[in-house]
This record gives C-alpha cells, sequence and structure tokens, in this order.
C-alpha cells in the first residue's frame, strides 16, 4: 500500500473566509491596490461591437470577497447631478455613481477619464458592466484609512462564487424607464 506524505488534509480554499468590511478599512493590501488601481486576478478584455469593454476574472474569487473599486473622484452628489444633467448621452452618465454616507450625499465621478491621479491606466472597476438579471458582484462602501485620511472607497463584493474566465457584472441600479424615460432605446439596461 503506497502512502502519501505531505498532502494536506483539508483543502485551505474552503476554510478560508473572506476579510470583514472592519477589517478591509486599514489592510494595507487594499489601501495599496486603491492607490495603485492594481488589482490581482482582473483584465479588461474587449468584447466589440455595442458591448465594448468589460472586465474578466483570471482567478477564482469566493463570495464575499473584495474584488476591487469603483474608482474616481469623490464629489458633492450636487456636483453630480450637475454633471448628468450637462450630458445628452445617457450612456456616457453612467460612470456617475451616487450614494449616502450618514447624512453626506456624495458621488463617484468615474466619467472624468483618465482620472486625475492615474492618468495612464484604465481602471478596471470602471469596465465592469451591467447586469440586472445576474449580476455576481455587489457594491459596499467603506470608509478607508490611508495615513491617516479617511477616503470614501466603493468596492465590489463577490455576491457568489466567480469562477475563472468569468465576466465580472453588476447592476447600475437603473433600467431603461430611469433617467425620465430617455433610455428607453438602450435594451443593455434590462439584460
Amino acid at each position: 500500500m503506497k502512502r502519501e506524505t505531505n498532502k494536506p488534509k483539508y483543502q485551505t480554499l474552503k476554510l478560508w473566509t473572506p476579510p470583514h468590511k472592519e477589517d478591509i478599512a486599514n489592510n494595507n493590501k487594499f489601501i495599496r491596490s486603491v492607490m495603485t488601481q492594481r488589482w490581482k486576478g482582473l483584465s479588461i478584455k474587449d468584447f466589440g461591437g455595442d458591448k465594448g469593454k468589460g472586465v474578466i476574472a483570471n482567478r477564482r474569487f469566493v463570495k464575499g470577497e473584495m474584488v476591487c473599486d469603483y474608482h474616481g473622484n469623490v464629489i458633492q452628489a450636487s456636483g453630480g447631478r450637475t454633471m448628468l444633467g450637462a450630458h445628452e448621452d445617457i450612456q456616457s452618465s453612467c460612470y456617475l455613481f451616487f450614494f449616502k454616507d450618514g447624512e453626506r450625499d456624495l458621488c463617484i465621478d468615474a466619467q472624468t477619464f483618465p482620472c486625475s491621479c492615474h492618468k495612464d491606466l484604465d481602471i478596471v472597476g470602471r469596465r465592469i458592466n451591467h447586469s440586472s438579471k445576474k449580476p455576481n458582484l455587489k457594491l459596499v462602501h467603506i470608509l478607508l484609512n490611508a495615513d491617516g485620511v479617511s477616503l470614501d472607497v466603493i468596492l465590489f463584493k463577490a455576491l457568489i462564487d466567480i469562477e475563472t474566465g468569468t465576466e465580472l457584472s453588476f447592476h447600475y441600479g437603473v433600467n431603461r424607464k430611469s433617467h425620465r424615460g430617455e433610455g428607453l432605446d438602450l435594451d443593455w439596461l434590462d439584460e
């Protein structure tokens, strides 16, 4: 009978659990990834046609794991609404993400491209496509403590286990009837 040595008895991946939101606020790995916009296990893919660019997982992400951030300048929501009103093209206004943190009404401007802090990078989180029927990510707000400064960051959290080669998607929170009915011809919003 052949004896196997040096073989783990348990699958390490099954024992590992993603860090909680509270543990991420001071986590140097996340702070470094947000600041450099270098996220492991992700790549931008051009799907061509109307779909354009999207993001593919190059490694497995487990349910609850933080994948990357939705990066852009954090501005007051009133400034974001002004930007939204200035655009005739509904699709270009999709890069404005509005959120509240207590009494603060904020917006992440990922529409301004390239961003002021990463002029040479195509930001991964900005390229994640919409899915209202089968999103595999959701958005989570955290205050990241970077060098004594609190930064408002929106992270993408895996809703399910995401396998290698899977396209990442999240529900933008809008449909074709949003924006005063101006998006009725945008079928992709209801996909």
